[in-house]
């Protein structure tokens, strides 16, 4: 680990990996299925094609990996659950 990642505090890493922290990902989420009245997954596959959208084309495996990902996410294996947590 590189010692400006030890610097770094917890929020300061989850702006750096995520683009805005956790609660704040989580609270969209939310705000989504609620306001659109849609299970979690759908949001998630959402933001997953929009990602697809801004590849390059050099990058044909991620684009494998996350069209693998859209799939389960429809394929009824994730079951929404955002009230149980």
């Amino acid at each position: 680990m590189s010692e400006k990642s030890d610097e770094m505090t917890d929020r300061e890493k989850e702006f750096e990996f995520f683009g805005m922290g956790i609660e704040e990902i989580e609270n969209m989420l939310k705000k989504r299925v609620e306001l659109q009245n849609v299970p979690a997954t759908e949001v998630l596959i959402d933001w997953l094609e929009l990602a697809q959208e801004q590849l390059e084309p050099k990058y044909k495996n991620v684009n494998h990996l996350i069209n693998r990902v859209k799939y389960i996410l429809t394929s009824g294996l994730v079951i929404d659950n955002l009230d149980k947590k």
